[in-house]
C-alpha cells in the first residue's frame, strides 16, 4: 500500500512549446521558458507546417505541381519562422532549444507525437478564444492535445478573450 507523504514535485526535464506564431503563442513560449529554466533548462519548439489547399468542390481545378510545391514551401517557411521565434526567446534566457517542424494538415496529433518523441514532461500552448470568424473550431487544436495527450498540458489563454465571471445570484422570488 502506498501512503502519501506529502505533495509531489514535478521536475521538468524538457518542455514542448507548441507554436503557431500568434502573440498568444509567444506569451506561452515565454511562460514555458520560465518553467524550463526552473528545471533542466531544455525546450522543444514544435511548429506544424500546415499547407492550405482548397477542396475540389471549392476550386476550379487541382493545383498545379508548381503551385502545390510553392504552398508546401510557404507552410514550411512559416513554421520555421515560428520555431525560430521560440528559439530566440529560449536562448535569451539561457535555455537549450531544439526545434521540430512536422508537415501535417492536422496539428494536434503532431504536437503530441513531437512531445513524446523528445521525452517532454509538459506541453505548453496558447488556447485561442472564440472569434466571429470561426466559432465552431475555436481552440480545436488545444482541445485535441488536452484530451489526447498523456503528457500534462498547460494552456494559456488571452485574458481579454476569457468570459467575465458572473457574480449575480439567482434569488428565488
Amino acid at each position: 500500500m502506498h501512503t502519501n507523504t506529502g505533495p509531489t514535485t514535478m521536475f521538468l526535464e524538457r518542455v514542448c512549446i507548441a507554436t503557431d506564431g500568434s502573440d498568444l503563442a509567444v506569451r506561452a513560449a515565454e511562460m514555458a521558458v520560465l518553467l524550463a529554466r526552473a528545471g533542466a533548462g531544455r525546450v522543444v519548439a514544435a511548429s506544424v507546417a500546415q499547407p492550405q489547399f482548397c477542396m475540389p468542390a471549392q476550386c476550379d481545378a487541382a493545383p498545379s505541381p508548381q503551385a502545390a510545391q510553392a504552398e508546401f514551401e510557404r507552410a514550411l517557411c512559416a513554421a520555421h519562422t515560428h520555431a525560430d521565434t521560440v528559439r530566440r526567446i529560449a536562448q535569451a534566457s539561457g535555455v537549450s532549444c531544439d526545434t521540430a517542424i512536422p508537415l501535417a494538415s492536422i496539428p494536434g496529433p503532431e504536437i503530441i507525437r513531437v512531445a513524446e518523441a523528445h521525452g517532454c514532461d509538459l506541453i505548453v500552448m496558447g488556447a485561442h478564444g472564440p472569434n466571429d470568424a470561426n466559432r465552431l473550431f475555436t481552440g480545436s487544436v488545444a482541445q485535441y492535445v488536452l484530451a489526447n495527450s498523456h503528457i500534462p498540458v498547460l494552456l494559456l489563454r488571452d485574458p481579454r478573450e476569457a468570459a467575465r465571471p458572473d457574480y449575480t445570484e439567482d434569488v428565488a422570488a
